[in-house]
């Protein structure tokens, strides 16, 4: 058995968040590391917490998601 993916969900729409916080919840193989509301808040997590998937918005203001 291997270890569920370490997901970091990034969104400035605190409910896209929770939605996404939902559907990953129901799906075995991953796991919520965290969640970041802005660009700049998702660079900082993203080299805290090493994840193995980020799930980006890609229209957020200032740092967006590409």
């Amino acid at each position: 058995m291997t270890a569920p993916l370490r997901t970091l969900i990034v969104d400035d729409e605190p409910l896209a968040v929770e939605r996404l916080q939902v559907i990953c919840a129901g799906l075995p193989g991953l796991s919520v590391a965290g969640t970041a509301s802005d660009g700049a808040a998702a660079l900082r997590l993203v080299e805290a917490l090493r994840p193995d998937l980020i799930l980006l918005d890609m229209t957020m203001p200032e740092l967006d998601g590409l």
